[in-house]
């Protein structure tokens, strides 16, 4: 689960701002909204948030933000590249300085404080530390030295007898400038920092309106009855979705030209079933069962819905409109909130979406009997949906951010998080300018 981010630097953010789900104790509304694990050291943590702002007031900065500190985590950059770094513009000073990212989180029943500093060419400065109410224990600090804490319990079973010291040791000096030594020890397969990598790679998930549903048929084969149930539920009419499966070299919508370049750069070596989505398609290449000499398949959904005659009628993904596409992206997300450990972070997530099917969403997380209630999923999500904040109080005050630029044009996110405003209408109040983080266009009077 996600505890707090922070970020300096970077797009809208020029001074250091922080945005965190951690659940305020004067707010005693919705405690099961509330995630606390048994350890003592454990801090309570919110199930999800919501954020409002103006168009360009840094919503999806925010969001930016984190997936830029994402990606550099997971995927690196190439030995001779430069990190694409976004600076704040709007002071000629943040040129010259540095960007800074951290994380703190919840994993495996430990809290850690992850981040690193950045410039375009090298990481200036990288930690790992694992909090708690009263701790503060550093794992590992990098900056113009580098220190392990190898009494850390993260690193329970290292002995020197099996040079497993050593080994880090070379690592510390070996991790190029442009990468980060969490980054490296994933690639160097240096099994006790690869927790920290998992949580960004597996847990940490973000969808903005661009973003492509790329594993969305490997994860229905297999969810095939949840997904068509979950679409029945929120009344879209749709009887079933399948798969429909054709040999790629088989398939008559796909060139040769373009045939030839997927075989080409298709990762055959991996030894899992993987999808990749192709953008000229909107559709998935998968590989088969077969190792060695995997068949690519071509994937795509259909759906099937009845006529007047109660008959199924098959209807392609692409017949629909932008609202069902956008709700069908969205079924992986909802399964794996359900019952799994997830965090989803989605910019948008109105776009193209009835207001009372945003609000089922919500709802559906957060109430229905049928999620695991054992799951730590979290759902932060950017809108413009100000309805939401008059529905029955679907949120806390501390689940509900706004974000709002200063007079220097940089971005300042803030929650209601003890604030007195439970007599208040809060749509009335937040479309009056009460909070802020609203438009003010002089063509309005």
């Amino acid at each position: 689960m996600l505890i707090r981010f922070t970020v300096e630097n970077f797009l809208s953010f020029n001074e250091r701002v922080d945005f965190n789900m951690i659940a305020s104790t004067e707010d005693k509304n919705h405690s099961h909204h509330i995630v606390k694990d048994d350890n003592p050291e454990s801090i309570g943590l919110l199930r999800t948030s919501v954020i409002y702002g103006a168009n360009a007031s840094g919503k999806s900065n925010l969001v930016e933000a984190m997936r830029f500190a994402r990606d550099f985590i997971v995927d690196g950059v190439d030995k001779n590249d430069n990190i694409p770094l976004r600076k704040f513009k709007l002071d000629k000073a943040c040129a010259k300085k540095p960007s800074r990212f951290e994380f703190e989180f919840r994993y495996k029943k430990k809290q850690y404080a992850y981040g690193f500093v950045v410039s375009e060419t090298k990481v200036e400065e990288e930690w790992l530390f694992e909090i708690g109410i009263n701790k503060e224990e550093k794992i590992f600090e990098r900056n113009q030295d580098f220190t392990v804490n190898y009494d850390h319990e993260i690193f329970l079973g290292l002995t020197n007898e099996n040079k497993e010291q050593e080994r880090i040791e070379f690592e510390t000096k070996g991790t190029r400038p442009n990468l980060l030594f969490v980054s490296n020890c994933k690639e160097r397969n240096i099994e006790y920092l690869i927790p920290i990598y998992e949580w960004f790679d597996d847990i940490l998930k973000i969808i903005t309106p661009k973003s492509k549903p790329f594993a969305l048929p490997l994860i229905i084969e297999a969810k095939v009855e949840d997904f068509t149930n979950l679409l029945l539920d929120f009344d879209f009419r749709i009887e079933k979705i399948i798969v429909s499966l054709t040999d790629l070299e088989d398939n008559k919508k796909i060139s040769q030209k373009l045939k030839n370049k997927i075989q080409k750069e298709f990762p055959l070596e991996t030894k899992d079933k993987i999808g990749i989505f192709i953008p000229e398609l909107g559709a998935i290449v998968t590989n088969g069962d077969d190792e060695n000499h995997p068949n690519l398949t071509f994937q795509e959904i259909k759906l099937l819905k009845k006529d007047k005659d109660d008959e199924l009628i098959e209807f392609e993904l692409s017949e629909e409109s932008d609202g069902t596409r956008r709700f069908i992206d969205f079924l992986p997300m909802l399964e794996l909130l359900s019952n799994d450990n997830s965090v989803f972070v989605v910019d948008e997530i109105e776009d193209s979406l009835h207001i009372l099917l945003v609000q089922a969403i919500f709802d559906f997380f957060l109430n229905d009997k049928r999620n695991n209630s054992f799951q730590q999923s979290q759902l932060i999500a950017t809108t413009h949906a100000v309805l939401l904040l008059g529905i029955d109080k679907i949120f806390r005050k501390d689940e509900i951010w706004f974000i709002k630029k200063n007079k220097y044009g940089q971005s300042v996110p803030y929650s209601l998080a003890n604030t007195n405003v439970e007599d208040l209408d809060l749509v009335k109040g937040y479309i009056n300018g009460r909070f802020g983080a609203i438009p003010l266009p002089s063509l309005i009077t």
